[in-house]
């Protein structure tokens, strides 16, 4: 999934912009490692998608497929060109970045908001260190509307549509699949995970399980 994650900072083409992004992006996630849990190893959210270690980098590298399908059919059958496409791609693999700083694994499984993580939200510390690290304000708008009515401000560019309504199409298939999963295990009388991986939770669904 490491790998993926990195290979994916090579979708970027405008080659100022990437080189800033890898910067940040290794800062910060030196920072998460240091002061939080491993983004490769952290969860997306504490139940409602991707409960569970590993989930956010799975989230982050699907919302990411969505969000440049999203683009590719703006342009093929809106005809709209005119999406940064680089700005949808960083978007993407930043917008979730400091979950880990605001999460903490509990002994006995599961995930509790961390000191940090009960005055402040991720959002509000990304959008504080992106801004420091001088990326343009359009695409710290994209990272400011990335979470639609649930953040600090509504999306206003098509760059932050687009990441929004990939992430929260992901979000809501994952805890969607999920929760149909678990339906299906208390219905035969069988054990129910308190998280289940969407791996999992797919083949309860279809019967593999």
């Amino acid at each position: 999934m490491e790998g993926e994650f990195w290979r994916a900072l090579r979708l970027v083409r405008d080659e100022r912009f990437r080189r800033r992004l890898e910067k940040f992006l290794r800062k910060a996630l030196k920072r998460l490692e240091a002061e939080g849990l491993s983004f490769f190893e952290a969860p997306a959210g504490r139940s409602q998608h991707h409960a569970y270690p590993g989930g956010l980098a799975q989230h982050t590298l699907s919302t990411l497929r969505i969000a440049l399908a999203m683009v590719e059919a703006v342009a093929r059958f809106y005809g709209f060109r005119g999406v940064n496409r680089d700005y949808v791609v960083a978007g993407v693999l930043l917008h979730d970045l400091y979950k880990p700083l605001t999460y903490r694994p509990l002994a006995e499984g599961g995930y509790e908001f961390s000191k940090l993580g009960s005055r402040l939200d991720h959002l509000t510390l990304l959008l504080v260190d992106a801004s420091k690290a001088g990326f343009p304000l359009d695409f710290l708008h994209v990272l400011a509307a990335s979470h639609g009515e649930w953040g600090p401000m509504p999306p206003r560019t098509i760059e932050a549509l687009i990441v929004h309504l990939a992430d929260l199409a992901d979000s809501r298939f994952a805890g969607q699949v999920a929760r149909a999963a678990q339906n299906i295990l208390k219905g035969e009388g069988k054990p129910v995970p308190p998280a289940l991986t969407v791996r999992e939770a797919l083949k309860v669904i279809a019967g593999e399980a």
